[in-house]
């Protein structure tokens, strides 16, 4: 996985002894001090992180996998952010016959990797898994990510390799889904979101929140959301719990965005 992340997001990985200045700001897990944001995953590793770099101090015993883990899920959505990106919990798949990609975010267990793997399994060009981040062009939305692989299971979660044949490194981006629970069993699928809704699903559903509020970036996002949603379109995607395998409708819709 760092070959990957090197490679694709233009960051640099180095693994040393860190030593860190006092922090001048602190929310939750993160640091922020005068050489960058740091966080630690306890009995894991140190990870301190710029716009370009993500420097790791290892703990005894730490293994590549977990280590891994919190580079890809943690540290390097805070480079993303530090750098100005806008960082969705999501993943997205360009799908046979398609020219634009179909991103999927949600919560952590919302099944967006199972969802994925399956489009992937159908045919799916994969741009990302669990990091996207969004921007604009005169033609639209566009979506980068790492297209290296997927995570799937629990406890552990293990990464599942996609040829770079069905890999894309950023696509144009068609349409956005959101993974939820309903309420109601029964009202389930598709539904538009609009304007502030729009705006707030989009809020609701970055990664690593905590990060750009950590660097007072909170407010530096706001036009390109609102561009966002008023260009893309965006669905809230109920589905019924314990119910991981895409049915034909579910597959035709993602197909028509």
């Amino acid at each position: 996985m760092p070959d990957a992340i090197t490679e694709e997001a233009d960051i640099r990985i180095d693994e040393r002894p860190l030593a860190i200045s006092a922090a001048t700001r602190i929310v939750g897990p993160y640091r922020l001090c005068r050489e960058g944001l740091c966080f630690e995953a306890p009995g894991v590793a140190r990870y301190l992180c710029t716009a370009e770099q993500i420097v790791v101090e290892r703990a005894p015993g730490a293994g590549d996998d977990l280590v891994g883990g919190f580079l890809v899920a943690t540290a390097l959505p805070a480079c993303l952010w530090m750098g100005g990106e806008f960082v969705l919990h999501a993943g997205a798949t360009v799908l046979p016959g398609c020219d634009t990609a179909v991103a999927i975010a949600g919560a952590s267990g919302s099944g967006k990797s199972f969802v994925l793997s399956q489009l992937v399994e159908a045919g799916g060009r994969l741009v990302a898994d669990d990091t996207l981040t969004l921007g604009t062009e005169a033609s639209g939305a566009v979506a980068s990510g790492l297209p290296g692989g997927y995570m799937l299971g629990r406890d552990p979660r293990v990464f599942h390799a996609v040829p770079p044949a069905t890999s894309l490194r950023s696509a144009p981006l068609g349409a956005l889904t959101i993974l939820r629970l309903p309420r109601d069993p029964n009202r389930v699928g598709f539904s538009r979101l609009t304007g502030t809704d729009a705006v707030a699903t989009l809020l609701a559903n970055r990664h690593r929140p905590r990060i750009p509020a950590l660097l007072g970036i909170e407010q530096m996002h706001l036009p390109l959301l609102a561009e966002l949603a008023s260009r893309l379109p965006i669905y809230s995607w109920g589905r019924r719990e314990g119910e991981p395998l895409l049915d034909a409708r579910e597959q035709a819709f993602l197909a028509s965005l």
